[in-house]
């Protein structure tokens, strides 16, 4: 009986330790081991971005990483590599098994094809206890990122044609016997991150820190340095796949949009938009104004609860370009950057009420300028006319005035006439009566 019960003890001290194991807290009696890899190095450069150099970014992230974590009680911390220099993949993982690490974290930062995606995301390995160790330790680092403000892209696993861990740092500490999680901080190329990275070399140093965090959280250690101890901290139990976890290679089921509100004055348009995926959880929406030959900048779907929870419904409003027919498509994407597109809505051409001032300002002014030019007109012609008639009535004034002497002149005439006519009778009497007495 005794004996068995020495058992049955054995077995629950055998089972708690696994237990501990797969949740972080499992080196009580001997140094933890962590082994920080930043990513790229020497001539691989990884992204490059307005001046910014992934590689340099990354061995910034790791020191301050490493620096934070020798502060904890127990704990031993390697760099892959502590200056920048070439490193092939299958060595980092080849140094983390010789440490005999308890935990890889590779750190990296992100771009994208179309420098269109923004956000953080952790990859895990995609089996076994290596998925359950990098999916709990994901989920604490995760939860760092979205408080400082960072968007999740989420926790997800990808595999490569031969179904194995794509990512070559996850797939050779998987071979090595080495926990790991590659982190990608945010992206390079893309305006909604700028703003974690952009403003001087501590916003490196800070993710380094928050870092060494979630790391020290997952493994519940403590220092008196810092004055922090995470010894009860709830670390998220993840058990153990008994298959492969695949990525969501499904789009979303239901992407649907309507238009709720039209605002003629300040051309605003209030949609209304649904989407939903069962397998995953909605991550950017994007709406065209032209039926999906563009889209404008990716938006953050909600998630209000947290990153793995999405909201069915989001409300927002856009402002559309006047004096333009609007054909609204929207598009909903998961985890996995795959889209559904919605119903598509045609909006007819809103007329741009400033267009519509200055055309009616227009108006009224060409038509102030006809009333003036035909009151100048009227003007004109009643002048014309006035003048006319005092022009005539000068000239009969001036006839008036002419007339006196030409009456005098011709009365004049007809007087020397008559005189000259009354000599000229009187000659001809006095010649006809001088003859007669002849």
């Amino acid at each position: 009986m005794k004996r068995n019960i020495y058992l049955l003890i054995l077995f629950l001290l055998l089972c708690g330790a696994g237990f501990l194991c797969i949740t972080g807290e499992a080196h009580a009696d001997q140094p933890l081991v962590i082994v920080i890899d930043p990513g790229h190095g020497g001539e691989n450069l990884g992204a490059e971005y307005d001046g910014y150099t992934e590689k340099d970014m990354t061995l910034i992230v790791a020191r301050a990483m490493k620096e934070e974590l020798e502060k904890y009680d127990g704990v031993t911390v390697y760099l892959t590599h502590e200056t920048d220099q070439d490193m092939s993949i299958k060595d980092r993982a080849a140094f983390a098994g010789e440490k005999n690490a308890d935990f890889l974290f590779c750190l990296h930062f992100n771009s994208s094809i179309e420098h269109n995606l923004f956000g953080a995301e952790v990859w895990v390995p995609a089996s076994g206890e290596y998925y359950a160790k990098g999916y709990s330790f994901a989920q604490i680092q995760m939860k760092e990122f979205t408080d400082s403000g960072l968007y999740s892209r989420g926790i997800k696993t990808r595999l490569n044609d031969k179904d194995e861990n794509y990512y070559g740092i996850l797939r050779y500490c998987t071979s090595e016997g080495v926990p790991a999680a590659l982190i990608e901080h945010c992206h390079l190329d893309q305006e909604k991150d700028k703003k974690f990275y952009q403003q001087g070399k501590e916003q490196l140093i800070a993710f380094g820190r928050m870092d060494a965090t979630a790391a020290a959280k997952y493994f519940q250690l403590k220092s008196d340095i810092l004055g922090v101890d995470y010894s009860n901290f709830p670390v998220p139990q993840t058990d153990i796949p008994a298959d492969i976890v695949r990525p969501d290679k499904t789009e979303p089921e239901l992407c649907r949009i309507e238009v709720t509100n039209i605002d003629e004055g300040t051309g605003e348009v209030t949609i209304q938009m649904e989407a939903e995926d069962s397998d995953s959880y909605i991550l950017y929406y994007r709406l065209s104004l032209d039926g999906g030959d563009t889209y404008l900048p990716l938006e953050e779907w909600p998630r209000p609860d947290a990153w793995n929870r999405s909201s069915t419904t989001c409300s927002f409003t856009i402002k559309v370009p006047f004096d333009e027919k609007i054909e609204l498509l929207a598009s909903a994407s998961n985890g996995f950057d795959k889209w559904t597109d919605s119903n598509l809505i045609e909006i007819e051409a809103i007329p741009d009420p400033q267009r519509l001032k200055e055309e009616a300002f227009q108006k009224a002014q060409q038509e102030a300028e006809e009333e003036a030019r035909r009151l100048l007109e009227e003007m004109q012609n009643y002048n014309q006319m006035h003048f006319e008639e005092e022009a005539l009535n000068e000239s009969n004034d001036v006839a008036d005035k002419n007339l006196i002497p030409v009456a005098a002149i011709i009365i004049g005439l007809i007087l020397c006439m008559i005189f000259i006519s009354f000599f000229m009778a009187r000659a001809i009497f006095l010649l006809a009566k001088g003859n007669k007495k002849r």
